[in-house]
């Protein structure tokens, strides 16, 4: 231990004395030095992070039209008119950096006509990770909202829950199904989300994605 302390009685007399002033050159250069391989270190371990741990980040989160096309096109059979229509509308949504307003789509039909299934197809053509993405949230009425007694508990919570993902990724999307069983309270607490807003209380939900299965 008596070495160590020498040293740093030694860098103390560096830096208060007035031999500092003479050093001050090198010891600048060799601060520098050290700050530009630290930087770079840091970089480089970030960049390798990315490629392993998913990220609100192109890497994690880019849109594939060719394959939602294809995937619309051989796997969703007689929905020739929901498919282009549905092509169009997240092709020029993910193609715009700036849009006014987040996606929102509503599919209807009955059970089996393939509704969770476009939603799927969706979610595989931005996230890599597609359906098990932490940016994609699922909602069930009958599951998450079960209690109509407690509507205005789950109003505060659903608010906080979609602000907080937003806020760790402006690409979140988010999928309700059964909303034909959802409380209409339940419905009108997110709204606001879904209109022409540059922010709400700091944060812009206009790249998010809203789907709603009734």
């Amino acid at each position: 231990m008596q070495p160590r302390k020498r040293h740093v009685l030694l860098l103390w007399l560096l830096f208060c004395s007035g031999v500092a002033e003479a050093l001050e050159p090198i010891s600048t250069t060799i601060a520098v030095g050290m700050a530009a391989g630290l930087t770079g270190i840091l970089v480089k371990y970030r960049n390798i992070f990315y490629r392993f741990h998913e990220c609100c980040r192109p890497e994690w989160i880019s849109f594939n039209e060719t394959r939602l096309k294809t995937d619309l096109e051989s796997k969703l059979f007689g929905q020739h008119i929901a498919s282009r229509i549905i092509l169009k509308a997240v092709s020029g949504f993910m193609y715009n950096n700036n849009p006014k307003k987040p996606l929102v789509l509503s599919l209807h039909g009955w059970t089996g006509t393939g509704k969770t299934f476009v939603s799927k197809l969706i979610a595989d053509s931005i996230y890599a990770e597609g359906m098990h993405s932490s940016f994609v949230h699922v909602f069930s009425s009958t599951l998450h909202f079960p209690h109509s007694e407690h509507i205005a508990t789950y109003e505060s919570q659903l608010q906080q829950w979609v602000r907080g993902k937003v806020i760790n990724c402006e690409r979140s999307m988010f999928i309700f199904d059964e909303m034909d069983k959802m409380h209409p309270g339940l419905i009108d607490s997110i709204k606001q989300y879904l209109d022409y807003h540059v922010k709400l209380d700091g944060v812009s939900y206009r790249k998010s994605i809203f789907i709603f299965l009734r």
